[in-house]
């Protein structure tokens, strides 16, 4: 006997259980086979090495096989080898699971050609000794070909009759809805709106509704949310058509699918995400000291500049914290594992800064003794923060918009390119607009770098954060070991909210730790404080060109009686401010400069005017 191993199906019995029919010659046996004989049903009876003990008639029958030639062989010696393995794992599944099977086969007779095939039904379990173990196997073959034909038949005969009767296809098309279950609740009206059938699972969802839910015509899908035993469900819900033979509407069906565990997993994900955003909000505010509104925004974008890999340009005045920002944005996004690195744009003259971005090989210039990666491939798969970027030169800018573009970079003397997997973080405290205005920077490259604007608000702007920046610096700056100022006084106070603070939260800082030094007392008094703070008025305005002088560069009010001495006024208290500057930044120019909101440049030309190069160590 030869089985085809294309099955018609496959299906677990419910039913789990042993069978005990005895052995081959006890009476109860024999009428067990007759029994089968004269129900039509193969037997095989097989030990637990899959070796043949014995078969009834009906089996040498459906065959047309002989009995000689069937017990006492292997099934290995009967069936092709693909065949047998197949079987032969059904048959270990059972034994794992201890459950009797029922399934499908098509079985092709001996000397008969490959469309000769008969559809059985195999039932298969086990008889067990008194102590349950498994000594041999029953299978039970069922020839089912009539009951196949007669389905056939029936089939044929339903197709021939809704052929001919278009209420009968309508019936049709009504069933084959229900039966392929389109959706989870199925409910069909008639034309008019009338009830006509729903499946179990609609009665349950509908209860006892007996209209549509949705106006009956074809359209999209629609999100409804129903009440179903006392607990509230989320469905997609739609309405379709059914067409008879004339291709008119005879029926409408309404079609709910439940979405409510997608939906509460959806609930539950966001409550998730925004469980993490706090959590990094939480871990920002630690890093990043303000309470104002201002910089509540900020910390909102910047926690919203973490969740995306485009390029952000940070600006704002000298002071305020951009690097501070560009590092919050680094620690909160995806890329926190890779390297940070930063580099000041203005600091270093244009070939070595571009040998620094974008590194060289070994003879590419006089000097180059070595390869050097290069800051990008350093913060391969990091971020890189390139300060003071409206410094750059007009070919450094046409590089850098390459990397941005291209996504890769070519070293100095190198004749190929690399991958630059580097989130570009840019920050500037110069009007990148207008210089793109006025032809100082390249429109493009501003486009690349200001995907995502993030402004940092000036010291002035968020005066409501000064009290506690400063209670935060105190603790910074706090000596251990001897007795310090643990607050400022409320005269303090006044002097420091009244103050421009034009070098912003780098001067604020300045301050703090110079007035620690300088108290004596519990608190800090406004005695403690730099000259350049307690000597300011609120006359001190801004220059007009836009740079922020230092508060002692007094403007007198037009028409008052200093304006004789207005030239001399300025010329002293500026001296006395750069000379405070200089001292506060260890009398380093580039700092200094930044301290009074001025230029590097700007600070080197009143050095010489007002001959302090001997203070300018």
């Amino acid at each position: 006997m030869d089985f085809n191993l294309d099955t018609k199906g496959t299906r677990d019995s419910d039913m789990s259980y042993e069978t005990s029919l005895g052995q081959p010659g006890d009476l109860g046996f024999l009428d067990y086979k007759n029994m089968l004989d004269s129900s039509n049903i193969g037997y095989v009876l097989l030990d637990m090495n899959e070796t043949v003990l014995e078969v009834n008639r009906t089996l040498l029958k459906m065959t047309q096989t002989l009995r000689e030639e069937t017990i006492g062989a292997h099934l290995s010696d009967i069936y092709k080898s693909k065949q047998y393995e197949a079987l032969r794992s059904i048959n270990l599944k059972m034994r794992q699971n201890k459950r009797q099977y029922q399934f499908e086969y098509f079985i092709r007779q001996f000397g008969e050609d490959e469309d000769s095939k008969i559809p059985v039904l195999f039932s298969i379990s086990f008889n067990r000794d008194s102590q349950g173990r498994p000594v041999s196997e029953n299978v039970m073959i069922t020839n089912i070909s009539e009951q196949k034909r007669t389905q056939e038949e029936l089939r044929q005969a339903y197709s021939a009759i809704t052929h001919s009767r278009d209420k009968i296809n309508a019936e049709k098309n009504k069933l084959e809805t229900i039966l392929f279950g389109i959706g989870d609740c199925v409910t069909i009206f008639d034309p008019d709106g009338k009830l006509l059938l729903s499946n179990p699972k609609g009665k349950e969802i509908r209860g006892d509704r007996q209209q549509p839910l949705l106006p009956l015509d074809s359209g999209k899908k629609t999100e409804l949310t129903l009440s179903v035993n006392s607990d509230k469900h989320h469905y997609q819900a739609q309405i379709k058509a059914i067409y008879d033979s004339h291709n008119c509407v005879c029926a409408f069906v309404e079609i709910l699918k439940d979405l409510t565990d997608q939906v509460r997993l959806e609930e539950q994900e966001k409550e998730l995400f925004r469980i993490r955003r706090q959590m990094k909000r939480v871990a920002l505010e630690s890093h990043m000291i303000g309470k104002s509104r201002a910089m509540q925004q900020v910390f909102d974008l910047i926690l919203r500049c973490a969740e995306v890999d485009s390029t952000v340009l940070i600006t704002g005045e000298t002071g305020v914290g951009k690097e501070l920002a560009a590092h919050s944005i680094h620690k909160q996004s995806g890329r926190k594992d890779k390297p940070f690195v930063a580099i000041n744009c203005g600091a270093l003259p244009d070939n070595l800064l571009e040998s620094e971005l974008f590194g060289y090989v070994k003879g590419a210039f006089t000097g180059a003794v070595s390869d050097r990666r290069g800051m990008f491939r350093e913060a391969e798969g990091g971020t890189i923060f390139l300060d003071e970027i409206g410094d750059l030169s007009g070919s450094l800018q046409v590089k850098l918009l390459r990397v941005l573009q291209e996504k890769e970079l070519r070293p100095l003397g190198c004749d190929r390119t690399y991958p630059a997997n580097v989130r570009v973080l840019a920050a500037t405290n110069r009007n990148l607009k207008q210089m793109v205005d006025s032809g100082m920077f390249r429109n493009d490259l501003y486009y690349r770098l200001a995907v995502i604007p993030l402004s940092i608000p000036s010291l002035n702007e968020r005066q409501e954060d000064i009290p506690i920046l400063l209670e935060h610096m105190i603790l910074k700056h706090r000596r251990h070991g001897r007795k310090s100022p643990r607050s400022f006084n409320k005269a303090t106070h006044q002097v420091l909210l009244n103050y421009q603070w034009p070098g912003n939260i780098r001067e604020l800082e300045n301050c703090v730790e110079y007035s620690l030094a300088m108290a004596r007392g519990d608190q800090i008094t406004p005695d403690d404080l730099p000259l350049i703070i307690t000597d300011y008025t609120p006359d001190h305005m801004p220059v007009a060109t836009g740079e922020r002088r230092s508060p002692l560069m007094t403007i007198p009010d037009k028409g008052s009686d200093t304006a004789s001495t207005t030239t001399q006024t300025i010329s002293k208290m500026e001296k006395q401010s750069i000379i405070y500057a200089l001292q506060q930044n260890d009398y380093n120019r580039t700092r200094a400069a930044e301290t009074l909101g001025i230029s590097r440049s700007t600070i080197i030309r009143k050095i010489k005017k007002y001959d302090l190069n001997d203070t300018d160590k």
